[in-house]
């Protein structure tokens, strides 16, 4: 990956761009590799949910991704290993089935931090009104406020430093663990985020002190153009991010009760691979 260089204004340029056609692996995987997502458009403009089911399937082989991973979260529910996000009258999950905005996030909410490598979004229908979805290079910002703030940048390093609690009525369950991991190759495994799952816990004042500045810093610095790129996706579209390493969200969205929003979903322990 080049995550740390990338910048995302390079793709309002004339000649860049974030996506590409059905057939072209080597050019997604290469966005992939130097900005954490791609989108790969299908052939037709009109789809239906098994287009969708197709598409995906599509292409998960051409990016190595062997099959959905079904989170801990929703193993014992029931949840196919691709799952629909749309409205659902008679969902019990606070946002996912809702129009709802979400904030910053990563997929996996009791996984262990890294174990969710790449998370695939499929548009079957847009919105009427709304429903980005944005993206956050979390690394780049993280190595920035290495160098500017070392003490509040080990806070987040730290491995009880951030606990992930379910919201799902009756699903009691939370997960602890750090906000960044280093992997090795300069970039840093996230699950980053700022919504209602949250429960931060240092171990004393300074700890806290350290804590604001990294949060603050990461307030301040998250809507920056270079490390925050929002996406409108279009029917027939496929979004392919790194979900270790990007943090991601949603606006908030108003539907055509006729043909409300979907989106099919799935998540993956692989990383993607140009393998055709």
């Amino acid at each position: 990956m080049r995550l740390m260089t990338s910048d995302y204004t390079e793709l309002s340029t004339p000649g860049h761009g974030y996506v590409t056609g059905p057939l072209r692996p080597d050019m997604t995987h290469d966005l992939l590799e130097r900005y954490g997502f791609a989108v790969v458009r299908g052939p037709s403009g009109a789809v239906s949910a098994e287009d969708a089911h197709r598409g995906m399937a599509a292409v998960r082989a051409g990016l190595g991704l062997g099959k959905p991973y079904v989170p801990l979260l929703y193993r014992d529910r029931g949840a196919p290993p691709v799952t629909e996000v749309t409205r659902k009258a008679d969902s019990d999950h606070p946002t996912f089935h809702t129009g709802a905005a979400q904030g910053w996030h990563t997929d996996g909410l009791l996984e262990d931090i890294g174990t969710i490598r790449t998370t695939l979004l499929y548009c079957v229908r847009p919105a009427r009104v709304g429903g980005r979805t944005f993206l956050l290079n979390a690394g780049r910002v993280f190595a920035e406020l290495r160098d500017r703030d070392p003490e509040a940048a080990e806070v987040l390093l730290r491995g009880t430093i951030l606990g992930r609690r379910s919201t799902i009525p009756g699903a009691v369950r939370e997960a602890v663990g750090p906000v960044f991991a280093a992997l090795g190759d300069g970039h840093y495994a996230t699950r980053y985020g700022e919504g209602r799952v949250e429960r931060w816990y240092p171990r004393d004042a300074e700890e806290q002190r350290c804590l604001a500045r990294a949060l603050r810093y990461f307030k301040d610095r998250r809507d920056g153009p270079d490390v925050r790129i929002d996406l409108l996706l279009r029917a027939g579209q496929c979004l392919v991010f790194r979900n270790d390493v990007l943090a991601h969200g949603r606006e908030h969205f108003t539907d055509d009760p006729r043909r409300p929003r979907l989106l099919l979903r799935s998540l993956h322990t692989d990383a993607p691979e140009c393998v055709s």
